[in-house]
Protein backbone atom coordinates (compact mmCIF):
# COMPACT_ATOMS: atom_id res chain seq x y z
CA UNK A 1 0.00 0.00 0.00
CA UNK A 2 1.27 3.48 -0.91
CA UNK A 3 0.65 6.92 0.49
CA UNK A 4 -1.30 9.21 -1.84
CA UNK A 5 -2.31 12.84 -2.03
CA UNK A 6 -5.87 13.61 -3.06
CA UNK A 7 -6.25 17.04 -4.66
CA UNK A 8 -9.87 18.12 -5.05
CA UNK A 9 -10.65 21.32 -6.93
CA UNK A 10 -14.02 22.71 -5.88
CA UNK A 11 -14.49 25.78 -8.06
CA UNK A 12 -12.86 28.69 -9.74
CA UNK A 13 -13.77 32.31 -9.13
CA UNK A 14 -12.84 35.80 -10.30
CA UNK A 15 -11.41 34.52 -13.61
CA UNK A 16 -10.72 37.34 -16.05
CA UNK A 17 -8.80 36.11 -19.12
CA UNK A 18 -12.02 35.55 -21.12
CA UNK A 19 -13.58 38.98 -20.53
CA UNK A 20 -12.30 40.51 -23.79
CA UNK A 21 -13.50 37.58 -25.92
CA UNK A 22 -16.17 38.15 -28.54
CA UNK A 23 -19.62 36.68 -27.72
CA UNK A 24 -19.96 33.09 -28.91
CA UNK A 25 -22.07 32.84 -32.07
CA UNK A 26 -24.98 30.37 -32.24
CA UNK A 27 -23.78 26.94 -33.34
CA UNK A 28 -20.17 27.73 -32.49
CA UNK A 29 -18.11 26.21 -29.69
CA UNK A 30 -17.51 28.39 -26.64
CA UNK A 31 -13.95 28.99 -25.37
CA UNK A 32 -12.86 26.64 -22.60
CA UNK A 33 -10.48 26.39 -19.65
CA UNK A 34 -8.40 23.26 -18.99
CA UNK A 35 -6.19 22.56 -15.98
CA UNK A 36 -2.96 20.56 -16.34
CA UNK A 37 -1.10 19.15 -13.31
CA UNK A 38 2.40 17.74 -13.02
CA UNK A 39 3.95 16.18 -9.92
CA UNK A 40 6.96 13.87 -9.60
CA UNK A 41 6.65 12.27 -13.02
CA UNK A 42 2.83 12.20 -13.00
CA UNK A 43 0.60 14.16 -15.37
CA UNK A 44 -3.10 14.96 -15.14
CA UNK A 45 -5.55 16.91 -17.28
CA UNK A 46 -9.01 18.18 -16.33
CA UNK A 47 -12.01 18.12 -18.62
CA UNK A 48 -12.45 21.36 -20.61
CA UNK A 49 -15.10 23.65 -19.12
CA UNK A 50 -16.74 26.76 -20.53
CA UNK A 51 -14.96 30.02 -19.72
CA UNK A 52 -16.75 32.18 -17.18
CA UNK A 53 -16.11 34.29 -14.09
CA UNK A 54 -16.69 31.15 -11.99
CA UNK A 55 -15.75 28.19 -14.22
CA UNK A 56 -16.95 24.75 -13.14
CA UNK A 57 -13.49 23.29 -12.60
CA UNK A 58 -14.58 20.58 -10.17
CA UNK A 59 -12.07 17.76 -10.48
CA UNK A 60 -10.26 15.23 -8.28
CA UNK A 61 -6.72 14.05 -8.85
CA UNK A 62 -4.96 11.25 -6.96
CA UNK A 63 -1.21 11.83 -6.79
CA UNK A 64 1.27 9.14 -5.78
CA UNK A 65 3.65 10.11 -2.98
CA UNK A 66 6.92 8.25 -3.37
CA UNK A 67 10.66 8.64 -3.01
CA UNK A 68 12.97 8.38 -6.00
CA UNK A 69 13.66 4.77 -6.87
CA UNK A 70 11.04 3.31 -4.50
CA UNK A 71 7.47 3.76 -5.63
CA UNK A 72 5.99 0.97 -3.49
CA UNK A 73 7.09 2.05 -0.02
CA UNK A 74 4.59 3.44 2.49
CA UNK A 75 6.10 6.84 3.32
CA UNK A 76 6.03 8.10 6.87
CA UNK A 77 5.65 11.74 7.79
CA UNK A 78 9.41 12.30 8.02
CA UNK A 79 9.79 10.91 4.49
CA UNK A 80 6.97 13.13 3.22
CA UNK A 81 8.64 16.16 4.78
CA UNK A 82 11.65 15.62 2.50
CA UNK A 83 9.51 15.55 -0.68
CA UNK A 84 10.05 19.19 -1.60
CA UNK A 85 8.61 18.91 -5.14
CA UNK A 86 5.74 21.28 -5.75
CA UNK A 87 2.60 20.56 -7.75
CA UNK A 88 2.77 22.45 -11.03
CA UNK A 89 -0.68 23.74 -12.05
CA UNK A 90 -1.08 25.13 -15.57
CA UNK A 91 -4.24 26.81 -16.86
CA UNK A 92 -4.83 26.83 -20.63
CA UNK A 93 -7.63 28.59 -22.51
CA UNK A 94 -8.79 27.16 -25.85
CA UNK A 95 -10.63 29.35 -28.36
CA UNK A 96 -13.46 28.08 -30.60
CA UNK A 97 -10.97 27.82 -33.49
CA UNK A 98 -8.73 25.49 -31.38
CA UNK A 99 -6.19 28.25 -30.69
CA UNK A 100 -4.66 27.79 -27.21
CA UNK A 101 -3.37 30.36 -24.72
CA UNK A 102 -1.22 29.82 -21.63
CA UNK A 103 -3.12 31.70 -18.90
CA UNK A 104 -1.31 30.73 -15.69
CA UNK A 105 1.56 28.62 -14.39
CA UNK A 106 1.59 28.16 -10.61
CA UNK A 107 3.54 26.00 -8.16
CA UNK A 108 1.77 24.67 -5.05
CA UNK A 109 3.65 23.48 -1.95
CA UNK A 110 1.32 20.78 -0.64
CA UNK A 111 3.11 19.96 2.64
CA UNK A 112 0.91 22.19 4.86
CA UNK A 113 -1.54 19.29 4.95
CA UNK A 114 1.02 17.31 7.01
CA UNK A 115 0.35 19.65 9.95
CA UNK A 116 -3.42 19.08 10.02
CA UNK A 117 -4.91 16.61 12.53
CA UNK A 118 -7.55 15.37 10.07
CA UNK A 119 -5.04 15.02 7.23
CA UNK A 120 -7.17 17.36 5.15
CA UNK A 121 -6.70 21.05 4.36
CA UNK A 122 -8.85 23.43 2.27
CA UNK A 123 -7.08 26.40 0.72
CA UNK A 124 -7.50 29.03 -1.98
CA UNK A 125 -4.66 29.71 -4.39
CA UNK A 126 -4.37 32.78 -6.56
CA UNK A 127 -3.57 31.96 -10.17
CA UNK A 128 -1.22 34.58 -11.59
CA UNK A 129 -0.55 35.48 -15.21
CA UNK A 130 2.58 34.54 -17.12
CA UNK A 131 5.58 36.48 -18.40
CA UNK A 132 5.21 40.23 -18.02
CA UNK A 133 1.78 39.65 -16.46
CA UNK A 134 3.05 37.32 -13.72
CA UNK A 135 2.13 39.86 -11.03
CA UNK A 136 -1.51 40.07 -12.18
CA UNK A 137 -4.16 37.71 -10.82
CA UNK A 138 -6.21 35.82 -13.41
CA UNK A 139 -8.41 33.87 -10.99
CA UNK A 140 -8.68 31.91 -7.76
CA UNK A 141 -8.95 28.15 -7.23
CA UNK A 142 -10.61 26.69 -4.13
CA UNK A 143 -9.21 23.23 -3.42
CA UNK A 144 -8.72 20.61 -0.72
CA UNK A 145 -5.61 18.49 -0.08
CA UNK A 146 -5.94 15.14 1.71
CA UNK A 147 -3.35 12.53 2.73
CA UNK A 148 -4.55 8.96 2.08
CA UNK A 149 -4.20 7.05 4.36
CA UNK A 150 -3.61 9.50 7.16
CA UNK A 151 -0.16 9.70 8.71
CA UNK A 152 1.33 11.14 11.88
CA UNK A 153 1.03 14.89 12.33
CA UNK A 154 3.94 17.21 11.71
CA UNK A 155 4.39 20.37 13.78
CA UNK A 156 4.24 23.67 11.90
CA UNK A 157 7.61 24.66 13.41
CA UNK A 158 9.32 21.61 11.89
CA UNK A 159 7.79 22.30 8.46
CA UNK A 160 8.80 25.95 8.68
CA UNK A 161 12.39 25.04 9.55
CA UNK A 162 12.52 22.51 6.70
CA UNK A 163 11.40 25.14 4.21
CA UNK A 164 13.92 27.63 5.55
CA UNK A 165 16.66 25.03 5.16
CA UNK A 166 15.61 24.25 1.57
CA UNK A 167 15.47 27.94 0.66
CA UNK A 168 18.84 28.53 2.24
CA UNK A 169 20.46 25.69 0.32
CA UNK A 170 18.93 26.83 -2.96
CA UNK A 171 19.94 30.44 -2.36
CA UNK A 172 23.51 29.37 -1.63
CA UNK A 173 23.67 27.27 -4.80
CA UNK A 174 22.30 30.19 -6.83
CA UNK A 175 24.74 32.62 -5.20
CA UNK A 176 27.79 30.45 -5.88
CA UNK A 177 26.71 29.86 -9.48
CA UNK A 178 26.15 33.59 -10.02
CA UNK A 179 29.62 34.38 -8.65
CA UNK A 180 31.08 31.74 -10.95
CA UNK A 181 29.22 32.98 -14.05
CA UNK A 182 30.26 36.59 -13.43
CA UNK A 183 33.93 35.58 -13.33
CA UNK A 184 33.45 33.29 -16.33
CA UNK A 185 31.83 36.13 -18.30
CA UNK A 186 34.67 38.55 -17.50
CA UNK A 187 37.18 36.00 -18.75
CA UNK A 188 35.13 35.47 -21.91
CA UNK A 189 35.09 39.19 -22.73
CA UNK A 190 38.84 39.49 -22.10
CA UNK A 191 39.56 36.96 -24.86
CA UNK A 192 38.22 39.27 -27.56
CA UNK A 193 36.27 42.55 -27.14
CA UNK A 194 33.92 41.63 -30.00
CA UNK A 195 32.57 38.75 -27.88
CA UNK A 196 30.22 41.22 -26.19
CA UNK A 197 28.07 41.27 -29.36
CA UNK A 198 27.81 37.48 -29.66
CA UNK A 199 24.63 35.70 -28.59
CA UNK A 200 25.87 34.00 -25.43
CA UNK A 201 23.05 33.59 -22.94
CA UNK A 202 23.62 32.20 -19.45
CA UNK A 203 20.19 32.83 -17.91
CA UNK A 204 16.64 32.95 -19.28
CA UNK A 205 13.39 34.13 -17.71
CA UNK A 206 10.63 31.52 -17.27
CA UNK A 207 6.80 31.79 -17.12
CA UNK A 208 6.97 33.40 -13.68
CA UNK A 209 9.78 35.85 -14.51
CA UNK A 210 12.32 33.74 -12.60
CA UNK A 211 15.80 33.77 -14.11
CA UNK A 212 17.09 30.22 -14.54
CA UNK A 213 20.34 28.91 -16.04
CA UNK A 214 19.69 28.00 -19.67
CA UNK A 215 21.11 24.52 -19.03
CA UNK A 216 18.19 23.84 -16.67
CA UNK A 217 15.71 23.90 -19.58
CA UNK A 218 17.24 20.72 -21.06
CA UNK A 219 17.15 17.21 -19.60
CA UNK A 220 17.20 13.77 -21.30
CA UNK A 221 13.60 12.83 -22.02
CA UNK A 222 12.49 9.32 -22.94
CA UNK A 223 8.97 8.94 -24.26
CA UNK A 224 8.34 5.20 -24.15
CA UNK A 225 6.61 4.06 -27.33
CA UNK A 226 5.08 7.43 -28.21
CA UNK A 227 7.95 8.39 -30.53
CA UNK A 228 10.02 5.67 -32.12
CA UNK A 229 13.07 7.49 -33.49
CA UNK A 230 14.80 10.90 -33.50
CA UNK A 231 13.30 12.00 -36.81
CA UNK A 232 9.81 11.25 -35.59
CA UNK A 233 10.64 13.24 -32.47
CA UNK A 234 11.73 16.18 -34.65
CA UNK A 235 8.45 15.98 -36.58
CA UNK A 236 6.50 15.98 -33.29
CA UNK A 237 8.28 19.10 -32.01
CA UNK A 238 7.79 20.92 -35.33
CA UNK A 239 4.00 20.42 -35.07
CA UNK A 240 3.85 22.39 -31.81
CA UNK A 241 2.85 25.91 -32.76
CA UNK A 242 5.57 28.55 -32.91
CA UNK A 243 4.42 31.59 -30.95
CA UNK A 244 6.41 34.62 -29.86
CA UNK A 245 5.34 36.09 -26.52
CA UNK A 246 4.26 39.66 -27.19
CA UNK A 247 4.52 42.74 -25.03
CA UNK A 248 1.85 45.41 -24.64
CA UNK A 249 2.37 48.52 -26.77
CA UNK A 250 5.26 49.17 -29.15
CA UNK A 251 7.97 47.64 -26.98
CA UNK A 252 10.04 44.76 -28.27
CA UNK A 253 8.72 41.26 -27.78
CA UNK A 254 9.09 39.92 -24.27
CA UNK A 255 11.31 36.86 -23.94
CA UNK A 256 9.88 33.89 -22.08
CA UNK A 257 11.32 30.39 -21.90
CA UNK A 258 8.39 28.30 -20.67
CA UNK A 259 8.82 25.19 -18.57
CA UNK A 260 8.41 21.96 -20.51
CA UNK A 261 5.09 21.25 -18.79
CA UNK A 262 3.66 24.68 -19.71
CA UNK A 263 4.97 24.36 -23.27
CA UNK A 264 3.39 21.00 -24.03
CA UNK A 265 0.18 21.82 -22.13
CA UNK A 266 -0.38 24.96 -24.21
CA UNK A 267 0.91 23.22 -27.36
CA UNK A 268 2.68 26.43 -28.38
CA UNK A 269 5.80 28.40 -27.53
CA UNK A 270 8.84 30.30 -28.75
CA UNK A 271 11.70 28.81 -30.75
CA UNK A 272 13.85 28.33 -27.62
CA UNK A 273 11.18 26.02 -26.16
CA UNK A 274 11.07 24.00 -29.38
CA UNK A 275 14.86 23.65 -29.44
CA UNK A 276 15.06 22.69 -25.75
CA UNK A 277 12.38 20.01 -26.15
CA UNK A 278 13.96 18.58 -29.30
CA UNK A 279 17.38 18.52 -27.63
CA UNK A 280 15.89 16.74 -24.59
CA UNK A 281 14.28 14.10 -26.82
CA UNK A 282 17.47 13.54 -28.84
CA UNK A 283 19.43 13.17 -25.59
CA UNK A 284 16.82 10.60 -24.52
CA UNK A 285 17.59 8.64 -27.70
CA UNK A 286 21.27 8.64 -26.73
CA UNK A 287 22.51 11.27 -29.19
CA UNK A 288 25.16 13.83 -28.30
CA UNK A 289 22.85 16.83 -28.66
CA UNK A 290 23.13 20.52 -27.79
CA UNK A 291 20.94 23.59 -28.14
CA UNK A 292 22.54 26.25 -30.34
CA UNK A 293 21.95 29.97 -29.80
CA UNK A 294 22.78 32.34 -32.61
CA UNK A 295 21.16 34.27 -35.43
CA UNK A 296 19.59 33.56 -38.78
CA UNK A 297 18.59 35.83 -41.68
CA UNK A 298 18.39 39.56 -40.90
CA UNK A 299 20.42 38.84 -37.74
CA UNK A 300 17.31 37.83 -35.79
CA UNK A 301 18.01 35.65 -32.69
CA UNK A 302 17.33 31.97 -33.22
CA UNK A 303 17.78 28.59 -31.55
CA UNK A 304 18.29 25.19 -33.12
CA UNK A 305 19.87 21.83 -32.20
CA UNK A 306 23.15 20.23 -33.18
CA UNK A 307 24.17 16.58 -32.85
CA UNK A 308 27.81 15.52 -33.01
CA UNK A 309 28.83 12.01 -34.00
CA UNK A 310 30.99 10.13 -31.45
CA UNK A 311 33.47 8.64 -33.94
CA UNK A 312 33.89 10.87 -36.96
CA UNK A 313 32.67 14.09 -35.35
CA UNK A 314 29.97 14.47 -38.02
CA UNK A 315 27.80 17.51 -37.34
CA UNK A 316 24.08 17.72 -38.07
CA UNK A 317 21.84 20.73 -37.52
CA UNK A 318 18.20 20.08 -36.58
CA UNK A 319 15.66 22.86 -37.16
CA UNK A 320 13.02 22.43 -34.45
CA UNK A 321 10.35 24.51 -36.21
CA UNK A 322 10.36 22.48 -39.43
CA UNK A 323 12.10 19.15 -38.60
CA UNK A 324 14.59 19.86 -41.42
CA UNK A 325 18.10 18.46 -41.01
CA UNK A 326 21.31 19.97 -42.43
CA UNK A 327 24.72 18.33 -42.61
CA UNK A 328 27.44 20.77 -41.56
CA UNK A 329 30.74 20.35 -43.36
CA UNK A 330 33.58 22.11 -41.53
CA UNK A 331 35.68 24.41 -43.67
CA UNK A 332 38.32 25.15 -41.03
CA UNK A 333 40.64 23.23 -38.72
CA UNK A 334 41.87 25.13 -35.65
CA UNK A 335 40.72 28.34 -37.29
CA UNK A 336 42.64 27.72 -40.55
CA UNK A 337 40.54 27.90 -43.72
CA UNK A 338 40.77 24.67 -45.72
CA UNK A 339 38.78 25.67 -48.76
CA UNK A 340 36.24 28.27 -49.87
CA UNK A 341 32.97 27.57 -48.07
CA UNK A 342 30.15 26.12 -50.18
CA UNK A 343 26.82 27.91 -50.39
CA UNK A 344 25.00 27.22 -47.12
CA UNK A 345 21.74 25.31 -47.33
CA UNK A 346 20.86 25.99 -43.71
CA UNK A 347 19.33 29.34 -42.63
CA UNK A 348 21.78 30.03 -39.77
CA UNK A 349 24.24 32.93 -39.84
CA UNK A 350 26.07 33.20 -36.53
CA UNK A 351 26.63 30.92 -33.53
CA UNK A 352 27.19 32.24 -30.01
CA UNK A 353 27.03 29.19 -27.75
CA UNK A 354 25.86 25.59 -27.39
CA UNK A 355 24.62 23.84 -24.25
CA UNK A 356 22.76 20.89 -22.78
CA UNK A 357 22.05 19.70 -19.23
CA UNK A 358 25.72 18.91 -18.51
CA UNK A 359 27.77 21.33 -20.58
CA UNK A 360 27.96 24.93 -21.77
CA UNK A 361 30.34 26.13 -24.49
CA UNK A 362 30.77 29.68 -25.77
CA UNK A 363 32.14 30.17 -29.28
CA UNK A 364 35.56 31.91 -29.11
CA UNK A 365 36.58 31.24 -32.71
CA UNK A 366 37.79 34.23 -34.73
CA UNK A 367 34.52 34.41 -36.62
CA UNK A 368 31.11 33.46 -35.27
CA UNK A 369 29.87 32.71 -38.79
CA UNK A 370 28.23 29.26 -38.68
CA UNK A 371 29.81 28.35 -42.01
CA UNK A 372 33.29 28.43 -40.46
CA UNK A 373 32.31 26.88 -37.12
CA UNK A 374 34.48 23.99 -35.94
CA UNK A 375 32.54 21.76 -33.50
CA UNK A 376 35.55 20.24 -31.76
CA UNK A 377 34.08 21.27 -28.39
CA UNK A 378 37.02 19.92 -26.45
CA UNK A 379 39.41 22.36 -28.14
CA UNK A 380 39.90 25.18 -25.63
CA UNK A 381 41.22 27.53 -28.34
CA UNK A 382 37.83 27.33 -30.09
CA UNK A 383 35.33 27.01 -27.24
CA UNK A 384 35.24 28.33 -23.68
CA UNK A 385 33.45 25.88 -21.42
CA UNK A 386 31.88 26.02 -17.99
CA UNK A 387 32.91 23.39 -15.46
CA UNK A 388 30.67 20.37 -15.13
CA UNK A 389 30.60 20.88 -11.35
CA UNK A 390 29.20 24.40 -11.66
CA UNK A 391 26.45 23.29 -14.03
CA UNK A 392 25.50 20.23 -11.98
CA UNK A 393 25.13 22.42 -8.88
CA UNK A 394 22.08 24.13 -10.40
CA UNK A 395 20.95 21.51 -12.91
CA UNK A 396 21.05 18.28 -10.90
CA UNK A 397 17.89 16.11 -10.58
CA UNK A 398 17.54 17.29 -6.96
CA UNK A 399 16.69 20.82 -8.14
CA UNK A 400 12.89 21.15 -8.28
CA UNK A 401 12.70 22.75 -11.72
CA UNK A 402 14.68 19.90 -13.28
CA UNK A 403 11.74 17.49 -13.01
CA UNK A 404 10.85 16.57 -16.60
CA UNK A 405 7.18 15.61 -16.93
CA UNK A 406 6.56 12.55 -19.11
CA UNK A 407 4.93 12.92 -22.49
CA UNK A 408 1.41 11.54 -22.78
CA UNK A 409 -0.30 9.76 -25.62
CA UNK A 410 -2.29 11.81 -28.11
CA UNK A 411 -5.62 13.29 -27.10
CA UNK A 412 -6.95 12.54 -30.61
CA UNK A 413 -8.54 9.45 -32.15
CA UNK A 414 -7.18 9.62 -35.70
CA UNK A 415 -9.95 7.69 -37.46
CA UNK A 416 -12.85 9.38 -35.69
CA UNK A 417 -11.39 12.84 -36.12
CA UNK A 418 -10.50 12.29 -39.79
CA UNK A 419 -14.03 11.12 -40.57
CA UNK A 420 -15.76 13.92 -38.68
CA UNK A 421 -13.59 16.61 -40.29
CA UNK A 422 -14.18 15.14 -43.74
CA UNK A 423 -17.96 15.14 -43.25
CA UNK A 424 -17.88 18.74 -42.05
CA UNK A 425 -15.68 19.83 -44.96
CA UNK A 426 -18.02 18.17 -47.45
CA UNK A 427 -20.89 20.17 -45.99
CA UNK A 428 -18.93 23.43 -46.17
CA UNK A 429 -17.83 22.73 -49.77
CA UNK A 430 -21.44 22.11 -50.80
CA UNK A 431 -22.57 25.35 -49.13
CA UNK A 432 -19.68 27.27 -50.71
CA UNK A 433 -20.47 26.00 -54.21
CA UNK A 434 -24.17 26.63 -53.70
CA UNK A 435 -23.30 30.25 -52.98
CA UNK A 436 -21.48 30.30 -56.32
CA UNK A 437 -24.55 28.88 -58.08
CA UNK A 438 -22.94 25.45 -58.56
CA UNK A 439 -24.16 21.96 -57.70
CA UNK A 440 -21.88 19.50 -55.90
CA UNK A 441 -21.39 15.78 -56.45
CA UNK A 442 -18.69 13.92 -54.51
CA UNK A 443 -16.75 10.96 -55.89
CA UNK A 444 -16.10 8.53 -53.01
CA UNK A 445 -13.57 6.46 -54.95
CA UNK A 446 -11.54 9.51 -55.85
CA UNK A 447 -11.64 10.68 -52.22
CA UNK A 448 -10.37 7.31 -51.02
CA UNK A 449 -7.59 7.38 -53.61
CA UNK A 450 -6.24 10.65 -52.21
CA UNK A 451 -5.22 8.87 -48.98
CA UNK A 452 -2.16 7.45 -50.73
CA UNK A 453 -0.81 10.90 -51.51
CA UNK A 454 -1.45 12.26 -48.02
CA UNK A 455 0.27 9.28 -46.41
CA UNK A 456 3.25 9.80 -48.71
CA UNK A 457 3.46 13.49 -47.80
CA UNK A 458 3.56 12.79 -44.06
CA UNK A 459 6.16 10.04 -44.48
CA UNK A 460 8.29 12.44 -46.51
CA UNK A 461 8.10 15.06 -43.75
CA UNK A 462 9.48 12.51 -41.27
CA UNK A 463 12.15 10.81 -43.37
CA UNK A 464 13.01 13.48 -45.91
CA UNK A 465 12.61 10.84 -48.63
CA UNK A 466 10.03 10.75 -51.43
CA UNK A 467 7.66 7.85 -50.97
CA UNK A 468 4.59 6.44 -52.72
CA UNK A 469 4.30 8.97 -55.55
CA UNK A 470 4.47 6.32 -58.27
CA UNK A 471 1.47 4.38 -56.93
CA UNK A 472 -0.62 7.54 -56.60
CA UNK A 473 0.23 8.61 -60.15
CA UNK A 474 -0.79 5.19 -61.48
CA UNK A 475 -4.03 5.32 -59.52
CA UNK A 476 -4.94 8.73 -60.95
CA UNK A 477 -4.18 7.60 -64.49
CA UNK A 478 -6.28 4.46 -64.06
CA UNK A 479 -9.22 6.10 -62.25
CA UNK A 480 -9.73 9.36 -64.17
CA UNK A 481 -11.69 8.73 -67.41
CA UNK A 482 -10.15 9.63 -70.75
CA UNK A 483 -10.93 13.19 -71.78
CA UNK A 484 -11.28 14.34 -68.16
CA UNK A 485 -9.04 16.71 -66.24
CA UNK A 486 -7.89 16.09 -62.67
CA UNK A 487 -6.83 18.86 -60.29
CA UNK A 488 -5.85 18.57 -56.63
CA UNK A 489 -4.70 20.86 -53.85
CA UNK A 490 -3.00 19.38 -50.76
CA UNK A 491 -2.33 21.33 -47.56
CA UNK A 492 -1.19 20.52 -44.03
CA UNK A 493 -2.22 22.11 -40.74
CA UNK A 494 -0.91 21.59 -37.20
CA UNK A 495 -4.43 21.71 -35.74
CA UNK A 496 -7.61 19.68 -36.26
CA UNK A 497 -10.40 22.19 -36.84
CA UNK A 498 -12.44 21.92 -40.05
CA UNK A 499 -13.93 25.42 -39.94
CA UNK A 500 -10.57 27.07 -39.36
CA UNK A 501 -8.92 24.94 -42.07
CA UNK A 502 -11.58 25.78 -44.65
CA UNK A 503 -11.32 29.51 -43.92
CA UNK A 504 -7.58 29.24 -44.49
CA UNK A 505 -7.72 27.37 -47.83
CA UNK A 506 -10.21 29.86 -49.26
CA UNK A 507 -7.36 32.38 -49.28
CA UNK A 508 -5.54 30.21 -51.83
CA UNK A 509 -6.26 30.94 -55.49
CA UNK A 510 -5.29 27.38 -56.46
CA UNK A 511 -7.73 25.86 -53.97
CA UNK A 512 -10.61 28.13 -54.96
CA UNK A 513 -10.06 27.11 -58.59
CA UNK A 514 -10.60 23.50 -57.51
CA UNK A 515 -13.64 24.33 -55.38
CA UNK A 516 -15.20 26.50 -58.11
CA UNK A 517 -14.59 23.91 -60.82
CA UNK A 518 -16.99 24.19 -63.81
CA UNK A 519 -17.49 21.90 -66.76
CA UNK A 520 -19.33 18.74 -67.74
CA UNK A 521 -19.65 15.81 -65.34
CA UNK A 522 -17.89 17.67 -62.51
CA UNK A 523 -17.15 15.62 -59.41
CA UNK A 524 -15.44 16.82 -56.26
CA UNK A 525 -13.33 14.91 -53.76
CA UNK A 526 -11.93 15.73 -50.35
CA UNK A 527 -9.83 13.58 -48.05
CA UNK A 528 -8.69 14.26 -44.50
CA UNK A 529 -5.92 12.27 -42.85
CA UNK A 530 -5.11 13.17 -39.25
CA UNK A 531 -1.74 11.93 -37.96
CA UNK A 532 -1.64 12.35 -34.17
CA UNK A 533 1.64 12.46 -32.29
CA UNK A 534 2.20 12.75 -28.54
CA UNK A 535 0.21 15.26 -26.47
CA UNK A 536 -1.89 17.62 -28.64
CA UNK A 537 0.52 17.71 -31.57
CA UNK A 538 -1.17 16.68 -34.78
CA UNK A 539 -0.48 16.80 -38.52
CA UNK A 540 -3.74 17.27 -40.40
CA UNK A 541 -3.42 16.70 -44.14
CA UNK A 542 -6.30 17.72 -46.40
CA UNK A 543 -6.54 17.31 -50.15
CA UNK A 544 -9.23 18.96 -52.25
CA UNK A 545 -9.64 17.57 -55.77
CA UNK A 546 -11.93 17.71 -58.78
CA UNK A 547 -12.30 15.87 -62.06
CA UNK A 548 -14.26 17.24 -64.98
CA UNK A 549 -14.68 17.15 -68.73
CA UNK A 550 -13.75 20.41 -70.36
CA UNK A 551 -16.33 22.14 -72.52
CA UNK A 552 -14.78 23.66 -75.65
Amino acid sequence: MRRQLLLQIHKGKAFTSHLLDQPTLPGHTAPTYTLHLSFRGQRFRSRPVACSDEPDLRESFLLELHLNGNRDAMLEVTDLLSVADKIHIVLVKTDPNSETHLVSSQYLDWRDVLCILTGKKTISIEMMGVGTESSISVGILDLTLSIIPQCDILSEEVLSEQRKLERSRQAERDRLFLVYTKQWWREYLQIRPSHSSRLVKLYASDDNQVNRPVCSYVQPLRCGRLLENPRQAARFVSLIKYDKPSAVGNSERSERWSSLHSFIAANKGDVENHAALLCSLLLGFGLNAYVCLGTKAKSSPHAWVVTIGPDDGSVTFWESLSANRYIHKPTTVNGILLKPPPASKHPYRTLGCVFNHKAFYANIQTSDDVTFADFDLGNTSLWKSMTAEAISSVCSPTVSWMEMPPLQRSVYDATTLSNSMEIELRRMISEYREGEGLTTVFDDQCSYMLSMALSAYETERITGQHYGNEEFSQSVTHTIPEGHTFKAYPIQFSYANARRSFASVLRSKTCTEVLQCRGDNVKLAVRVCVYPYAESAVATWIMFACKYQSIM
